[in-house]
């Protein structure tokens, strides 16, 4: 359809799809990484600056209540990001001021032709659920929730640049390890050090096993490491002062520094 649309106004343009299916569990989540990717490899291939995307205020409201019922912290509650960066690419966002159905209207107005998604009205995805919540309940007031997770989305920019600045003057770097001195670092800012503390220990073991080294280490490391990950035991041991592991790495407290490193290779039986 959208193909169609394009060709008969001379629209330039090119229909991306995956190399193979996509199967399992989260199908909408994997969907939408394979889409940032093609979209990202598309816009390096034709030179393009960035990539736009017409996510609205709707589903910044949406995406803002999926995260507060998982319990997720200030930079979940942030929700979609006016600007960010995803697959190596600038995705901006121009619409989120913009409620569907205001959009729609535009579109109808305009004639152009638009599809509604069957996923979009399948209860199996949490997202539907909460599309449907919002709908049935307008005193929630998806304008409001979208507002609240723009204003923590600039509180979440400060945290980000506090990290930065803490990383620099606090991280060092070495051989595979991250050593931190943590002081009086808050808490919010010690748990996004931490988590790239073990970010940062795992890609140097993937690199080496790339490289034919490191083997060993690398059979510590365990499944994909996400940013999102839970670390709130470890962080809590590091503080009383007890060594803990996450994630095939290892982290040890002593005299107010934090070291990092590959955990030592299971021993088999």
């Amino acid at each position: 359809m959208v193909a169609a649309h394009c060709a008969t106004f001379g629209i330039r343009h090119a229909t991306l799809a995956p190399t193979e299916p996509i199967t399992g569990a989260s199908i909408q989540a994997q969907a939408r990484t394979v889409r940032y990717a093609l979209l990202a490899d598309h816009a390096r291939a034709i030179g393009a600056g960035c990539v736009l995307t017409a996510h609205h205020a709707d589903d910044q409201a949406e995406t803002f209540l999926m995260r507060a019922a998982r319990g997720s912290g200030l930079a979940g509650l942030a929700g979609v990001r006016a600007r960010t960066e995803v697959a190596g690419i600038p995705v901006i966002r121009p619409l989120l001021d913009w409620r569907r159905a205001e959009l729609r209207a535009i579109v109808r107005r305009a004639e152009v032709p638009f599809f509604d998604d069957p996923s979009n009205h399948d209860d199996r995805h949490d997202r539907t659920r909460f599309r449907r919540l919002l709908g049935a309940n307008e005193w929630l007031g998806t304008p409001n929730l979208a507002r609240a997770a723009a204003a923590l989305a600039e509180a979440d920019a400060d945290v980000r640049a506090a990290v930065e600045w803490l990383w620099a003057d606090r991280a060092k770097v070495a051989a595979g390890e991250v050593r931190l001195t943590v002081g009086d670092v808050p808490r919010e800012l010690l748990r996004r050090m931490v988590r790239r503390a073990i970010g940062v220990v795992r890609d140097a073991v993937t690199e080496a096993a790339r490289d034919g080294a490191g083997q060993d280490a690398a059979a510590t490391i365990e499944g994909d490491w996400s940013s999102a990950v839970n670390i709130e035991r470890l962080l809590d041991a590091l503080i009383a002062g007890k060594r803990a592991t996450q994630a095939g790495v290892i982290a040890s407290p002593r005299a107010g520094v934090w070291r990092f490193r590959p955990a030592p290779p299971r021993r088999s039986v």
